[in-house]
């Protein structure tokens, strides 16, 4: 097969393609609601049907269902598992879209809708990349196996059962290949080698069972957003974070941090799309973004807050924190260090742990990533960037953990997707590409069966 008939079945194809994924959409699926999941994942099944698998169906959980579905050519060649989620966040709030968040829409060529890049267009990449291998040649030249869960964006309930149970269904998997989140900033296609941990905290404080007129007790009685906000401060110096422990067990191998270094970063750039006039680090911008945890303060509730005065002493306070962790950080152990610090300071703030997932790394030297970046270079035209880790979080840790396979995220979404944001878009070039770069991969793959992945 030659690259350009390649690229011209899925040019001839790309409007049916484009279609299924306004199909997929439309169909409304909030994880943190349950609002049209279950339909989603009957959709998703009957695309995937459609489109060149021998086996589709659904495997049931304490969660929500995961879609499964395999093409097995040779059971003594690799076999790829590309994982994705079907579920979105909620469109709220509705009213800054630009167009209705459930209806696909076409602008500036780019697609419009909840869910377009995060995660229905890129996961659907892969189905149609296993179509266009069927038009142009007999099909993938390897195994092929989709796993797309349905409670990604709350907490993969379900597929952190699945797999650290018996996942039978892809115990023979030599690869894991994850497409979420953008790219690179400069459009460059993206190869990531791992992502961060997260765990994600809650802070409260009652001081007092109603809140208080300041002028007729301010000063002797505690004030709970004093109280908190003091607590909080405890918890950094600048941008490092000061808990006793907390950079305990971090392993950051050499080579990632020259790869780190690597990365391209336009500060001019980053300051002109975010307005921000000033970095609150010294070290280089990727090295201290993925390399190093972090303690981020993501809000802070308490007391009056409405227009004019109201002159009060908050009786309730309330922080929500995150933690991004980096390999060998375990999120449980984080947060023993986090509530040791609290009692230590202030033993009334009430610690609560709201969710977490472990961090990721898989070997710089994966022989998957050569056939992987010159497919990329291939079809996008440019070397790809390189990156040790991601600086958000994915369950991608299980499938490292439970197969004891390479995992590899490349994402496909545009740098300015808007994934939890209104106006979440999918460029129509990265949509097609990807399809492109999925088919391109396996191809290569196969060329190199004898290859462990």
């Amino acid at each position: 097969m030659t690259a350009d008939a390649l690229a011209a079945t899925i040019d001839e194809t790309e409007a049916s393609y484009r279609d299924d994924l306004f199909d997929l959409l439309a169909q409304p699926s909030v994880s943190s609601t349950g609002d049209g999941v279950d339909e989603c994942a009957s959709l998703l099944s009957s695309i995937l049907d459609r489109r060149g698998f021998d086996e589709v169906r659904q495997i049931e959980t304490d969660g929500y269902p995961i879609v499964y579905a395999e093409r097995i050519v040779d059971e003594s060649r690799p076999t790829v598992v590309f994982y994705g989620h079907y579920d979105v966040q909620s469109p709220w709030p509705d009213e800054e879209w630009s167009s209705p968040p459930f209806e696909p829409t076409v602008r500036d060529e780019s697609i419009y809708a909840r869910g377009s890049g995060d995660n229905k267009g890129q996961h659907l990449a892969h189905a149609f990349a296993v179509d266009a291998l069927d038009a142009a040649v007999d099909g993938p030249p390897v195994n092929v196996t989709m796993l797309v869960e349905g409670g990604e964006e709350s907490g993969s309930v379900g597929l952190i059962e699945y797999l650290t149970g018996d996942p039978v269904d892809i115990a023979d998997a030599d690869l894991v290949y994850v497409s979420d989140g953008p790219m690179h900033a400069s459009r460059r296609p993206t190869i990531i080698y791992g992502n961060r941990g997260i765990i994600s905290v809650e802070l409260t404080l009652q001081t007092a069972n109603a809140d208080l007129h300041s002028g007729n007790f301010g000063g002797p009685v505690p004030n709970a957003a004093n109280e908190l906000v003091s607590l909080l401060a405890s918890m950094y110096d600048g941008d490092e974070v000061t808990i006793d422990g907390f950079h305990d067990a971090v392993a950051i191998a050499p080579d990632d941090r020259d790869m780190a270094r690597q990365i391209p970063f336009d500060e001019a750039t980053l300051a002109a799309d975010h307005g921000i006039d000033r970095l609150a680090t010294d070290r280089s911008y990727y090295e201290r973004l993925l390399l190093e945890p972090t303690l981020t303060i993501n809000g802070v509730s308490s007391g009056y807050d409405g227009e004019g005065m109201k002159t009060i002493i908050p009786n309730r306070a309330r922080a929500k924190i995150d933690c991004r962790l980096v390999p060998d950080q375990d999120p449980a152990r984080i947060f023993d260090r986090i509530r040791a610090h609290v009692a230590t300071r202030h033993p009334d703030v009430e610690v609560t742990n709201m969710g977490m997932a472990p961090p990721m790394k898989t070997p710089l030297d994966t022989p998957a990533a050569d056939p992987l970046a010159d497919a990329m270079a291939e079809v996008w035209d440019v070397e790809p960037v390189e990156m040790p880790l991601l600086g958000g979080s994915l369950p991608a840790a299980y499938f490292r953990s439970e197969l004891d396979v390479p995992v590899l995220v490349v994402p496909y979404a545009n740098p300015d997707q808007g994934n939890h944001s209104p106006d979440e878009h999918l460029d129509l070039a990265c949509f097609r590409n990807g399809i492109e770069t999925t088919a391109r991969f396996l191809t290569r793959l196969g060329e190199n069966t004898g290859d462990d992945p």
